[in-house]
């Protein structure tokens, strides 16, 4: 009788929390990125870097290069989107590029990061306006 109601209830356990394990997997994928830029307090070199995000929008985005984690990245804003590509935005100001937005229509979201700091510090209107740039970013899963 307590096989009987332990496996019911591991069963019953499973099916409740099967879409929180699924959820807890992540969204994997890959972008190359051109240029040395800034994306919250690191600083990535130009290359092919992978990503997972684990319980997104709220989630850590953590970061590789090769089998090296590079960084874990939060975003500061989220919000949904149905369409268009899988992208990330860089913007250049006259210090330094730094990553803005990973927009993730496939997840149906997309995220929102703080711009860096100037290096060198100086007056606002020193800095201007920055140019944006568009990445694509390949997803591997769900």
């Amino acid at each position: 009788m307590k096989s009987i109601r332990f496996t019911l209830l591991s069963s019953l356990a499973l099916a409740l929390l099967g879409p929180c394990l699924a959820q807890a997997q992540g969204l994997t994928g890959e972008f190359t990125l051109p240029m040395e830029a800034r994306w919250g307090t690191a600083t990535l070199q130009p290359g092919i870097y992978s990503f997972r995000i684990q319980h997104a929008p709220q989630g850590v985005l953590e970061l590789y290069s090769g089998h090296k984690t590079v960084a874990f990245i939060y975003a500061q804003a989220a919000d949904e989107k149905k369409s268009g590509r899988n992208t990330l935005t860089v913007v250049q100001d006259k210090y330094a590029a730094t990553i803005r937005e990973m927009s993730l229509p496939v997840a149906g979201m997309v995220l929102f990061y703080a711009p860096s700091s100037p290096k060198h510090g100086g007056a606002i209107e020193e800095r201007g306006p920055g140019q944006a740039s568009v990445l694509a970013v390949t997803i591997s899963g769900k």
